[in-house]
Formats: C-alpha cells, structure tokens, sequence
C-alpha cells in the first residue's frame, strides 16, 4: 500500500507539473492544439497545404493534425468536423465543401471556444471566425479572364465548370466572370454558352468537357477554378481532336498541366502558391489564439515568412498572390 500510495502521489506530481508546463505553454503562445480538414485528402494542393500549414505550427510551437475523407463529399465532412470536435482541439481549419452544410457543426464548435478558420473555400460568415481566401473573388475572376485571352485573344463562346452549384468560391467566381463579360470591354469578346458541374471529379470533369464541345461546337474556352476540372479539360480537348481549337483554363496545379503548355495545345493557367496558403491559414489561427489578432477591417498583422496581411471585412484575409502558368513560366511555381 505503501508503494502504491507514492506511486500515485509521483503521478500527481507528474500531472500537476505537465498542467503547468501546458499553461506555461500557452500564455507563452505556442502548445495550441489545431486541426485541419481538406475537402479531401490526397489531391496535390491540399496536401501541399498541409505541409504549409505544418509547417507553420512547428514553427510556432503548436500541434497540428490534419484528416479526412480521401474524396469529396460534404457528409464526410461533416463527420470529420464532429470527429474533430470530440478531440478538443484550440482551432479547426477547412477548405469547405458546402458553404451552409457544415455550418451547423462549426456553429457548435465556436460554441465550445473553438477558433473556426476556412481557407480556400468559406463556410457561411456566421459559421467561422475568419476566412484566408487565396484571392479576392474579383482578382481570381480577372487572372481566369486573362488565361482566356492569352487562349483567344479573338473571344468567342466560352463555358464555366464548376464543383456544384454550392461551392462557394466556385459560384462566385462565375458569378464576377459573368459581370467582367458583360460590362469590361476587355472580355466582352467572350459569349457565356454554359455553366455544368463536375463535383472535383477528373473523370466526371473529362466527361462534362467532351458533353460541352458536342453541345457548342463553337465554343472557344472551358474555364474552371476546380484545379481537377481544368486539367482533365484540356485531357479532353486532346483526346476530341480539338487541340488548338479549344482551349480549357482556370485554376490548376503545375504538374497537372506543364504537358499542354509545353505542346503549345494549351495556352495558360493560374494558380497560387497552396504551401504558402496552408501556411498563412494556420499562422492567423495561431495568432488569434495567442490573443494577437484583431478581426477588425483594417487591421495589418505579420504573418511570419508569408509577409504582412491586412483584415478586410466579415474576417477575411485575401492571400492574394496570384500566380500565371504559360510553357514560359510553368517550371518557375518553387512548390
């Protein structure tokens, strides 16, 4: 008994002294425990994300878990987010699949004191504490428009892919596209035909793009932002035979389209950097944890190797570095 009674007292020594290192940790800002969510787990970007976002949290003494479905799909997510909430964690980070689906649990989860940042993608305004958009939806419009005239600086008819009508980033990309065409005159030499949905999916992409140049056989430039629906266009429109006719663009990763470029059948992507965004996403979140960052418009901040940021309104952080793949710079994107 005796033993076992100084066994017990060295353990809550122990306790009382890893209780107290925790709280050294955290009034020293690092120890935070934060966890991110993909729309799915192995695709490139996101996992190139992760590594920033690691990266970001070993830099600052935190711990950070990252998990998922391996596909797209918002009840998956949701699963995960409940998962996560049983886990405790200081923050949760997620690229939304659905901007009001996973409201509910991020609702729940701000209810509990948890710091809630998207990033790539938001979930509703009330659903989270800050949104790091890779870019301003305007700015992402234009650079998509600008790939489209290195394709046809001549215009003609072009057509939107999409995830599905409730991806939030996607929908208000077409949504500004569609305002820049009707009233720049720098785009109104495009013709909108068609918006279709693909879901992030490479062979349901393959197949809208093949369904879009049979239904307009003068349709000039696919554009999408998924950067799996892209790539997989311009599959397409090789494998059609239409190679130097159409032409697909919009947001996709280097490796996934350097073969186009470097053929002369594509003409031009754009992206941004998804290592510095996961970076960036995780950094904020450490700072407002740490007591260091106010959410009001106006508000600059630095954000360690990723430079300095200004908080605009309803929370958002536009990353806002957008990046232009032509044959000539598809080997200088350093990620």
């Amino acid at each position: 008994m005796k033993i076992r009674s100084a066994l017990l007292s060295a353990a809550a020594v122990a306790l009382t002294l890893g209780l107290g290192a925790a709280s050294t940790a955290q009034a020293e800002d690092s120890g935070f425990k934060i966890m991110m969510t993909p729309k799915w787990t192995g695709f490139p970007y996101f996992e190139a994300a992760a590594r920033g976002g690691e990266a970001a949290a070993e830099e600052l003494g935190d711990e950070f878990v990252y998990a998922g479905a391996d596909h797209a799909d918002v009840t998956l997510q949701v699963e995960t987010l409940q998962n996560f909430l049983t886990q405790r964690p200081d923050a949760i980070l997620l690229a939304a699949i659905d901007l009001n689906a996973v409201a509910p649990v991020l609702k729940e989860a701000m209810e509990q004191g948890i710091v809630v940042t998207t990033f790539d993608a938001d979930a509703a305004a009330d659903a989270r504490d800050m949104f790091v958009n890779q870019m301003s939806y305007k700015q992402a419009a234009k650079t998509m428009l600008d790939c489209a005239l290195i394709d046809a600086p001549e215009g003609g008819e072009v057509a939107f892919v999409a995830a599905s009508p409730t991806s939030p980033n996607h929908s208000a990309h077409i949504k500004f596209m569609k305002e820049y065409i009707e009233t720049d005159p720098t785009y109104q030499v495009f013709t909108v035909v068609d918006t279709q949905y693909a879901n992030d999916d490479d062979a349901k992409s393959y197949d809208v793009a093949i369904n879009l140049m049979q239904a307009h056989p003068n349709l000039k430039v696919i554009i999408s932002s998924s950067a799996v629906s892209a790539p997989a266009g311009a599959r397409a429109i090789a494998a059609a035979g239409r190679a130097g006719e159409v032409y697909s663009t919009g947001f996709a990763l280097p490796d996934a389209i350097k073969s186009y470029l470097e053929d002369g059948s594509q003409k031009c992507f754009a992206l941004w950097n998804p290592y510095e965004l996961g970076y960036l996403a995780t950094y904020v979140t450490h700072l407002k944890l740490a007591g260091k960052l106010e959410l009001t418009p106006g508000t600059t901040f630095e954000a360690g190797k990723a430079g300095s940021y200004t908080v605009g309104e309803g929370g958002e952080i536009v990353y806002g570095k957008p990046m232009m793949f032509t044959k000539d710079t598809v080997d200088d994107a350093g990620f």
